[in-house]
């Protein structure tokens, strides 16, 4: 399921119940750790077991590490040269990322309700791997011991 993929959703228990989605989830909840933490939890037997479980692939793995956080911030650097330059790339992103809000806006109006019936099934589905994925680790350390 891509974001701008042409494959329907067939239902909201398919798609909440999804890899996918539970690896966008996973994505949100760890690029709200600071650059540190990412690169530990990226070796961690956390990681593991969710690449494991195919909750979680490779390549996202590879790009939570420490390239990406070197490409994101060199990227927000550029903004704002481009801002203070006052060019006028930095005027039409401006223009067209306010069009950009307006849209998600319509389209929120108009799928909101049923995104929020399958994110509600797949917040559900979440919670229920996050944990499975935490007694396999502490499973596995006690095992250790």
């Amino acid at each position: 399921m891509s974001l701008y993929g042409a494959k329907p959703i067939d239902s909201i228990e398919k798609i909440g119940n999804s890899n996918e989605i539970l690896e966008a989830f996973f994505v949100d909840d760890i690029l709200k750790m600071s650059s540190e933490e990412i690169h530990e939890f990226c070796k961690s037997e956390e990681a593991k077991i969710l690449v494991e479980k195919a909750v979680l692939s490779k390549p996202t793995m590879m790009r939570l590490d420490k390239k990406s956080d070197e490409v994101r911030r060199t990227k927000l650097i550029a903004y704002q040269l481009a801002k203070a330059a006052d060019d006028p790339w930095w005027h039409k992103l401006v223009k067209y990322q306010k069009l950009r809000k307006e849209a998600i806006g319509k389209i929120m109006d108009k799928y909101g309700t049923k995104a929020a019936k399958i994110a509600k099934v797949a917040q559900k589905n979440y919670i229920k791997t996050a944990s499975k994925v935490k007694d396999a680790k502490e499973s596995k350390e006690e095992s250790k011991k």
